[in-house]
């Protein structure tokens, strides 16, 4: 079965920052903030379409400590699970208090996975952090939220915690740090890994730099295939458009990638060619 999700349609984006972010990292910058909504507005969206928006995507700036406050909007998270939102958190760094706290309202929680200190230090500028702080975050909210949940739509196995790795996120540069990356998350087993690929952005530091090699990124797929044979892998919403998406999702497709958020239409052509069952999902890929 291969996935194709629209998440633009019943999912609704809700940064509890506005446009504020304390890292700036230097692939975003907070631009990415600038595409989603404020508290206030995603509140009149689904009062003016009840029963349209199934799932809501929370996420905003980070502290220089690397969380969005998830903590000081309780009271605004707690309303969206009483309107019959499914919750998808984008969090960062978490202690235990805090994701007790967050547990009964959090439908996934997709965290950022990161096993390259160069990119946690020049990119994220994260200082004071290191490889092992992610993979201990990883496990804590892993242990925290729960495992494996059966139960899940189109029954699928899926799991709360569900990790998110960038393909290139040094400038566009495929290097040690992202092959390390997968070699961890192949210790770490994860049912369920959205992959992304660095896109230039304007606005950012790196708004100039290359999008990866595709050559590179199919090593890195390659690997991912051949390491994480007890995952399931989907390309996420972040990845550059085109041509280079037309030849990526393909590649994608042919290294044993299950789900594509907007996929590209050669994509979309082959996989009904090759007779595979199509499932289209209107909602964020970690949802599922």
């Amino acid at each position: 079965m291969i996935f194709f999700f629209t998440p633009s349609g019943r999912t609704i984006p809700i940064s509890l920052t506005g446009t504020r972010c304390g890292l700036m990292c230097s692939h975003c910058n907070a631009e990415y903030l600038k595409g989603m909504l404020t508290k206030e507005h995603a509140l009149k969206l689904i009062k003016e379409k009840p029963h349209y928006y199934t799932s809501a995507l929370i996420s905003g700036g980070s502290t220089a400590e690397g969380k969005v406050p998830v903590m000081q909007h309780l009271r605004f998270i707690k309303q969206l699970k009483q309107m019959g939102l499914k919750l998808n958190f984008h969090t960062g760094f978490l202690d235990k208090s805090e994701l007790m706290k967050l547990k009964p309202y959090a439908d996934r929680l997709s965290f950022d996975f990161i096993y390259d200190d160069d990119v946690i230090h020049n990119v994220y500028h994260l200082l004071g952090k290191s490889k092992e702080d992610y993979e201990k975050t990883y496990l804590l909210i892993r242990r925290v939220l729960g495992g494996r949940i059966y139960d899940a739509p189109y029954g699928y196995p899926s799991t709360k915690m569900v990790p998110h790795f960038t393909i290139g996120l040094n400038g566009g540069k495929v290097g040690k740090g992202d092959f390390d990356t997968i070699d961890e998350l192949a210790y770490l087993r994860p049912t369920l890994l959205v992959i992304n690929v660095f896109v230039p952005t304007r606005g950012t530091e790196f708004e100039n730099c290359p999008a990866p090699h595709l050559n590179d990124v199919q090593k890195v797929l390659n690997k991912a295939h051949r390491r994480l044979t007890q995952t399931t892998m989907f390309l996420g919403c972040m990845r550059p458009f085109g041509e280079y998406r037309e030849r990526l999702d393909l590649m994608a497709y042919e290294e044993g990638v299950k789900g594509f958020v907007k996929p590209a239409k050669s994509l979309v052509e082959r996989v009904k060619k090759d007779s595979e069952q199509i499932t289209t999902v209107e909602e964020c890929c970690a949802l599922i």
